[in-house]
């Protein structure tokens, strides 16, 4: 679970506003708290994409 994060739609909207990184939430495609990632980029791009998502899940990552 992600602190302040409610469901995959607000996952989706707040990592494009936070890290600039494009997911389509799941629930677009009848797979609610899913996401959908699609990889038509170049392998640079790419690995900085996962990097930024990876920071934005640790940004929000939920305080033990």
């Amino acid at each position: 679970m992600l602190d302040g994060i409610e469901d995959d739609l607000d996952f989706s909207l707040k990592l494009a506003k936070e890290e600039s990184v494009i997911v389509l939430p799941g629930i677009a495609v009848g797979m609610k708290n899913w996401l959908r990632v699609t990889f038509a980029i170049e392998p640079a791009s790419l690995e900085d994409g996962m990097e930024r998502i990876k920071t934005f899940c640790e940004r929000h990552a939920k305080k033990q």
